[in-house]
């Protein structure tokens, strides 16, 4: 492994860390089916309040990875709260860094929000 393929996946990987300790770490959830569910053998339905679940996605550039992803979060989050949702019912759930020319990076952040 050449220095400089060294020297991108640790700070890809410092990026990611640094960007779950920002948001109070990366978490996953599973949303609930839409619809209310019966139990099994009856026709009874229970638990109508069904959890309402979207996703935003923002983009950001930085001179440093978790730089990149800092801005990509940060508009994300914009975007949610834009939409009318609060910081707290958001989590970040999957951050992509890439490299582009002129030593700069480009991210990609995915934001599970749920109420």
């Amino acid at each position: 492994m050449t220095r400089s393929s060294t020297l991108w996946l640790r700070s890809t990987a410092v990026a990611l860390a640094a960007s779950a300790c920002l948001v109070g770490g990366v978490t996953s959830t599973q949303a609930a089916p839409a619809g209310a569910a019966a139990a099994p053998g009856s026709t009874h339905q229970y638990g109508k309040a069904v959890p309402e679940v979207r996703t935003f996605t923002g983009t950001g550039m930085g001179v440093y990875p978790s730089h990149a992803v800092d801005g990509a979060v940060r508009m994300a989050f914009t975007i949610a709260q834009s939409a009318g949702w609060q910081a707290n019912q958001c989590h970040v759930r999957a951050t992509d860094v890439r490299p582009v020319s002129g030593g700069m990076y480009t991210a990609v952040a995915d934001l599970f929000c749920q109420r």
